[in-house]
C-alpha cells in the first residue's frame, strides 16, 4: 500500500521473486565505472554520491585513495520489467551499492542504503528484509515486517509506461487528505495482519490502498479484475501505485493461480498482459 498520513508519505512495499544483479569486475580503468552508464545513469550517480557519502560519514574509516579507486567495473542486469511501477530502479540501486560495498570493503546499514537511495529517487527500499514500511521520499524506516508465507501475486500489467518522478505528488497527496481516517485505518489492518501473517487481511488491505490509488492514477481493469478474480478464489487485488500494473494476490498453496491466468486472459483479452504468477518474498540483497 501507498499514501500520506498528515503529509507524511509511507509506502508498505510488496516484495516478490524477481530481481536485480550487480556484480563487480576487475578493469583496466580508473576507480569504480558502471558499464552502460547511460541506460544505468541512476546506478552511476549512486555510486559516484557512495563515495562523497563514506568519506564524510562521521566516524568511518575511508580508505587509501589508490585502494578506494583501483580499477573496476559495476555491470547490472535485472528481469523486472522496467516503468510499470515494480521497483525496477529500487532493485537496481540496492544491488549496485551492496556489490560496490562489498567489492571496496565498506560497511553500511540497510537503514542507511534506504536514505542513500532516496537521495536519488523515491524508493521500495526492497533491500530491506521482510517486508518495508518506510517513508519513500526520505528513505526513513518505519518497521520491517515479516513477510507472508504462503501468497503470491499474478502481475497483470494495463498497459504503458509511468516512472517514479512522473508520479503526481500533489494531487496524491489531495486525495490522502480527504480520506485520512481511511489511510490511518488501512495502515493499522495491514501492518497488524502482516504481523499476524493473516493472508486475508493483508489482501484487505492491499485492496482498499488500490481503491483509493483509483482516484489518483485509475487502471480500468480493476473492478472486473477484482470482482471476476475473487469470485474465483483469489484474495484481493493490489496494484504499482505509480506505475501500470495491478497484482491478484492468492494463496500459492491453493494452486489456483494457472485458473486465475487463464480466466484472465479470457476475460480481457489483448487489454492487458499477464507478467507472470510471483511469490511473494522477503525484502534483502543477497550475495553470491
Amino acid at each position: 500500500m501507498q499514501g500520506a498520513i498528515d503529509e507524511a508519505d509511507f509506502l508498505v512495499n510488496c516484495p516478490i521473486a524477481l530481481y536485480a544483479r550487480a556484480t563487480v569486475f576487475s578493469a583496466d580503468n580508473d576507480g569504480l565505472t558502471v558499464r552502460d552508464a547511460e541506460q544505468y545513469s541512476k546506478v552511476a550517480d549512486a555510486i559516484a554520491l557512495l563515495e562523497v557519502y563514506e568519506q564524510n560519514r562521521p566516524g568511518s574509516e575511508v580508505k587509501s585513495h589508490c585502494e578506494n579507486r583501483r580499477g573496476s567495473e559495476l555491470v547490472v542486469t535485472s528481469n523486472i520489467p522496467r516503468g510499470k511501477g515494480m521497483a525496477s530502479s529500487s532493485a537496481d540501486l540496492a544491488a549496485a551499492l551492496s556489490a560496490a560495498c562489498k567489492y571496496q570493503g565498506l560497511s553500511i546499514s540497510p537503514v542507511e542504503l534506504s536514505r542513500l537511495i532516496a537521495i536519488i529517487e523515491p524508493s521500495d527500499s526492497v533491500h530491506l528484509p521482510g517486508i518495508a514500511h518506510v517513508n519513500q521520499l526520505n528513505g526513513a524506516v518505519h518497521a520491517c515486517l515479516p513477510a507472508p508465507h504462503d501468497m503470491s501475486v499474478i502481475v497483470v500489467d494495463c498497459g504503458g509506461e509511468i516512472y517514479t518522478l512522473e508520479f503526481d505528488r500533489d494531487r496524491a497527496h489531495g486525495v490522502y487528505r480527504t480520506m485520512r481516517n481511511k489511510m490511518v485505518a488501512t495502515l493499522a489492518l495491514m501492518t497488524n495482519s502482516l504481523r499476524l501473517g493473516d493472508a486475508e487481511g493483508i489482501a484487505l488491505a492491499a485492496t482498499l490502498s488500490a481503491r483509493i490509488s483509483q482516484e489518483i492514477l485509475p487502471k480500468a481493469p480493476f473492478e472486473e479484475l477484482l470482482e471476476s478474480c475473487v469470485s474465483e478464489g483469489a484474495l484481493g487485488v493490489n496494484c504499482a501505485h505509480s506505475g501500470t500494473v495491478l497484482g491478484v494476490l492468492h494463496r500459492t498453496s491453493d494452486g489456483i493461480g494457472a485458473t486465475l491466468m487463464q480466466s484472465i486472459r479470457r476475460r480481457f483479452g489483448s487489454d492487458v498482459s499477464i507478467i507472470g504468477d510471483h511469490r511473494i518474498v522477503a525484502g534483502g540483497c543477497h550475495a553470491q
